[in-house]
């Protein structure tokens, strides 16, 4: 098991060794669960406890910048005997509790690590994080979050929880992108970036370049019967620092969605729906300094709308600025599966292999 012995403490003070005890397993069941989705397991569910508010303050939190309400993962919780008896196959599994009442949690956590290794995070007051993998099933991933007292626990949750959640987000991520490029990748269009923009970017099978494309402007799409899904690249000299605005940002979109953006009505164009808050961070890419910025689009004259994300590049090599914008239009379905879809490609800005 020695692929599953990764420790990462979260407390400094005690040098204790915490492994997961020596299970031999062979031959390992597919997991189940899917993308996005946890099973969260704790001494007992209660949606009144301290412990559970402030673990589902993070996990069930809701999806910023889709139309409708969407939560940002599929979260369920359970306890030790359910969990035992129905979801030890799930692929993204994650153990968080305290020692300080023996029962189910710290009866599993003994079998996890060892009687002994409990006995010391409880006498030093200790906590400590175990991530795992392929334990019960394959792929999966265990997370165990364990102190020897709940005081220690809530003191630590928020720092614990935000560093959990944008873990596993980006872990998703690239699972995500795995099955974006299964059915192979578009190496034309992936020849015509690198070669004629020197763009290293990963492009899907699936979208195609549209007409409209110029010498210094792509426009990717894919279109099913559910959705069409868009990226739209473009790039301009790098003059000015206020270049890297927010608002010059998003006037640039709206400059690129009132031109090349349309539908069958007459007059009708892309822009930027100001009436919701967009978000805006800035990002390391791969190592380019970048601003991303994330949220709604609506056409103008015809009712269509829906979640965009979008990454102002700084190309220093070229003394340019990349621009990668990506949105969907997906009426019957849910938007954020569609939007993270279009986030693992175009977050492959830079990378000439998804081994970079």
């Amino acid at each position: 098991m020695s692929n599953r012995r990764l420790l990462v403490f979260l407390s400094a003070v005690l040098g204790i060794a915490v492994s997961c005890k020596q299970l031999e397993v062979k031959n390992l069941p597919y997991s189940i669960g899917g993308v996005d989705e946890m099973v969260v397991v704790l001494n007992a569910v209660d949606s009144t406890d301290t412990l559970f508010q402030a673990i589902d303050q993070y996990l069930g939190a809701i999806y910023n910048n889709t139309p409708q309400p969407e939560y940002r993962f599929g979260v369920t919780y359970i306890d030790v005997a359910t969990y035992r008896s129905t979801f030890q196959k799930h692929r993204n599994l994650l153990f968080i509790g305290d020692l300080e009442t023996p029962g189910d949690f710290s009866q599993f956590i003994s079998e996890l690590v060892g009687v002994e290794t409990l006995k010391k995070v409880r006498s030093a007051g200790a906590s400590f994080y175990l991530p795992l993998e392929d334990v019960w099933a394959k792929p999966q991933y265990v997370e165990a979050i364990v102190a020897a007292d709940r005081t220690l626990l809530l003191a630590g949750i928020d720092t614990i929880m935000q560093g959990l959640t944008d873990r596993i987000s980006q872990r998703e991520l690239e699972k995500i992108r795995k099955n974006q490029f299964l059915p192979g990748h578009n190496n034309q269009v992936e020849t015509v970036l690198r070669e004629q923009h020197q763009i290293d970017m990963q492009v899907p099978s699936e979208f195609t370049m549209l007409k409209a494309s110029n010498d210094n402007f792509i426009f990717l799409r894919k279109s099913t019967i559910d959705l069409t899904a868009t990226i739209m690249i473009y790039y301009e000299p790098y003059t000015d620092s206020a270049q890297l605005n927010p608002t010059y940002l998003l006037h640039l979109r709206d400059s690129l969605g009132h031109q090349y953006e349309s539908s069958r009505v007459p007059g009708s164009y892309m822009q930027t729906e100001y009436r919701a808050p967009s978000e805006h961070n800035v990002i390391n890419l791969n190592g380019y300094y970048c601003l991303e910025s994330r949220g709604l689009w609506r056409l103008i004259n015809d009712f269509m709308g829906g979640p965009f994300i979008n990454y102002w590049i700084v190309d220093e090599a070229n003394n340019r600025l990349v621009y990668i914008d990506a949105y969907v239009y997906a009426p019957d379905m849910r938007k954020r599966p569609q939007i993270r879809q279009l986030e693992s490609v175009i977050s492959t800005y830079g990378l000439s292999s998804f081994g970079d």
